[in-house]
């Protein structure tokens, strides 16, 4: 018999094909209601009774109408209830979570988990004091036509690195390879396939095994791999790679970001004694399966509202804020970039900002500014940190920055392949703010910097000084040096949104248009 696996990841809250940056533009080539067409068209072509549908998380966070669904649910949850019923159309056999599901609290993932109708696997984020499931069960086991396959999930272990402590309060969160080594083996014996839900990506490459990233436990997808042989197919997301792959005799896939792409995985079972005879992995892209006419139905009102709300005016600026493209922005700086490290200085009476371009569609502001505007450039539930530094830690943490890019023989500066293949990380390289610096970039990396200097004056090694920066850099996201959570003097309790329409409201803000680094 054909056994089929349809498997989503990551759609991060693009319920419909738009990314609303065009209020009228709904053609985007993404969306949940683009995959739910696709996972039902293929279950009708391969038969439902040999199919089981699941997903690997971040559904909750990153999408303009998932801001707005947040943001509107005050005194109730009827928004998160109708985002949650889009979900609960597709028609998921299970789920797991992911991490930017934290990222709202645990109320309102609660809510989420409970209204679901899929069973949500969680394996590896534990009740601290009775060390079962926080949200959800430990597996499931599916039937399909006489074969038993078993479902696990997990998630990221590296979540408390990123997420403010109120959000991860009473939780533990156990390494995924322990917990599927463990469930592995109690429940290969009772099921004829293993199917992993992972909301992880992989740390080495699957094929060559040779490392991508450093080994610090974020993304665990080769060990488990290479060291859990039970595992029959492995559903993956984390990462936004588009990967399919058959190695190791483990069927893998990662379906891309925003529902752009669905995995599919197909195993031939022999009828008589169950055995996998032979197993294929593949991506099936969404842009061509119109949306699903009921998700466009389900949302049509929460849509229309994120629309409204989108273009509230925020604030009037005495000049535009622009930055003319992210790449280049982030090589050469932009009013934009100072204007987010202006505003972070101001929150924190900090001497230093730290920063990355979080969109590649970034545009920055116009004289006008809106909702829309903020969330477009920057799309992220991150909090603002003041971190405490010696001046030696600080020249370390910006030498690393600086090591994310090469010079090459005809004189063009570029980042290395590792921050854009297999998955751009772009949004790992910080810039710094009003710090004046200079890197050269013919020489060994943590060793480029040529000038640093504050208010005309050098960062001297032993002086303190208070940096500016998200939470999820400063509690170790992108691998970073030097940062640490004993450094860390205070967490903002607002998002920037919050903190946009704070401060230009409350300032005539000057935009600073001066360059003050660059790469040579």
């Amino acid at each position: 018999m054909r056994l089929v696996f349809l498997h989503s990841s990551d759609t991060h809250g693009f319920l419909l094909p738009t990314d609303y940056q065009n209020k009228d533009d709904y053609d985007a080539p993404f969306s949940l209601s683009r995959v739910s067409s696709t996972i039902k068209a293929e279950k009708a072509k391969y038969g439902a009774d040999n199919v089981i549908v699941t997903d690997s998380g971040d559904c909750l966070q990153g999408s303009p109408l998932a801001s707005y669904t947040h943001a509107s649910d005050v005194d109730d949850y009827d928004n998160l209830h109708t985002f949650t019923e889009a979900y609960n159309e597709v028609g998921y056999d299970a789920r797991c979570l992911g991490n930017h599901d934290f990222n709202f609290g645990q109320d309102y993932l609660a809510y989420y988990v409970e209204h679901n109708e899929a069973p949500m696997l969680n394996d590896n984020v534990l009740d601290a004091e009775t060390d079962t499931p926080a949200f959800g069960q430990e597996y499931t086991i599916v039937e399909r036509n006489g074969i038993k396959v078993g479902l696990l999930g997990i998630t990221t272990q590296y979540i408390p690195h990123w997420e403010p402590k109120e959000n991860v309060a009473g939780l533990k969160f156990v390494s995924a390879y322990e917990k599927i080594k463990h469930f592995a083996k109690i429940l290969r014996p009772q099921v004829d396939v293993l199917a992993v839900l992972y909301h992880g990506g992989f740390e080495s490459d699957p094929v060559t095994g040779e490392a991508t990233e450093p080994h610090r436990g974020e993304n665990e997808g080769y060990k488990i791999l290479t060291e859990i042989p039970e595992v029959d197919v492995f559903l993956t997301g984390h990462q936004h790679r588009r990967l399919n792959v058959v190695t190791k005799n483990t069927a893998i896939v990662q379906p891309g970001y925003r529902g752009e792409a669905i995995g599919e995985v197909i195993l031939d079972i022999d009828d008589n004694t169950k055995k996998i005879k032979n197993m294929s992995a593949e991506l099936v892209d969404t842009k061509d399966y119109d949306p699903d006419p009921e998700i466009v139905k389900i949302v049509k009102n929460l849509d229309q509202n994120t629309q409204k709300w989108l273009d509230q005016p925020i604030a009037t600026l005495s000049e535009p804020a622009p930055i003319e493209d992210a790449m280049k922005g982030r090589l050469e700086g932009a009013p934009f970039i100072n204007l987010l490290q202006q505003m972070q200085i101001w929150f924190t009476d900090a001497d230093v900002s730290a920063t990355a371009v979080m969109s590649e569609k970034a545009k920055g502001f116009g004289k006008e500014v809106t909702m829309r505007d903020v969330l477009l450039n920057y799309p992220y539930a991150n909090q603002l940190c003041r971190v405490r530094l010696t001046g030696k830690e600080l020249r370390h943490i910006i030498e690393h920055s600086a090591g994310f890019l090469e010079k090459t023989a005809d004189g063009e500066i570029k980042f290395l392949d590792r921050w854009i293949k297999p998955k751009p990380l772009l949004y790992h390289f910080d810039v710094f703010y009003p710090v004046e610096y200079e890197a050269d970039l013919s020489k060994p990396s943590g060793k480029r910097l040529t000038k640093l200097t504050l208010n005309g004056k050098p960062i001297e090694d032993d002086q303190i000084y208070h940096l500016a920066v998200n939470n999820y850099r400063a509690m170790g996201g992108g691998f970073y040096p030097e940062y640490s959570m004993d450094k860390i003097e205070f967490t903002l309790d607002k998002d920037y949104v919050q903190m946009f329409t704070e401060y230009l409201t409350k300032n005539q803000v000057k935009v600073d248009t001066k360059k003050n680094y660059r790469f040579f």
